[in-house]
């Protein structure tokens, strides 16, 4: 499988990439400077803006799925990747993509204290991925949103399991980065929640 990694160079994304090379896969990773991933085989490097269309496409032409483990905490990162990577699809085709949000998104499932919490430190954050889910949803894209809770740098190899609308979360619910670039690159393969979202832990 051919795979456009959106954010390639952060916690997660290189996490994603290195285990999609480990795979077999081939990847573009797409950068905003050619040192920020070091040179392996079928690994190969865009140095680009996920902002602007010409970018994206030309990262993303000939793939087969777009996975993005884009972050920010503040601006409109999100919502700008998002509307890029749709607009970027009428040109390329590609309509699958994956998309890493945060579970502080989910506030009807927060506890209390969590609530306030990613309220307080994480508001515009929120806001901005709400908004891209928003557009997201709107579009014509096969996209998968899944909310991670919070992220540690443990190893692979956790029992990740997808949380059921109905289970309170808080921030004693923890998954490794590494986990969640495991789920993502499985549902790129298998595309089980297409068009629907996924909130995962440990």
């Amino acid at each position: 499988m051919n795979i456009t990694v959106l954010g390639a160079s952060g916690k997660t994304g290189s996490e994603i990439v290195t285990q999609a090379l480990e795979a077999g896969h081939s990847v573009n990773a797409l950068v905003r400077r050619e040192n920020a991933l070091q040179a392996q085989k079928n690994l190969n490097i865009i140095v680009g803006d996920v902002t602007k269309e010409q970018d994206v496409v030309k990262a993303s032409k000939g793939t087969n799925v777009i996975v993005s483990a884009l972050g920010a905490m503040s601006g409109s990162l999100m919502t700008d990747a998002v509307t890029t990577v749709i607009a970027a699809s009428n040109t390329t085709g590609v309509k699958r993509f994956i998309l890493m949000s945060s579970f502080a998104v989910r506030k009807g499932q927060l506890s209390g204290g969590t609530k306030f919490m990613t309220g307080l430190v994480m508001k515009k954050a929120v806001s901005d991925k709400a908004t891209s889910e928003d557009l997201l949803r709107n579009s014509d894209l096969d996209w998968t949103i899944v909310y991670p809770t919070g992220l540690t740098n443990d190893a692979k190899g956790a029992n990740v399991r997808v949380v059921d609308s109905s289970e309170t979360l808080s921030m004693k619910n923890k998954i490794a980065r590494a986990d969640v670039a495991a789920w993502m690159l499985n549902e790129a393969t298998n595309n089980t929640f297409v068009r629907s979202e996924a909130t995962i832990t440990t």
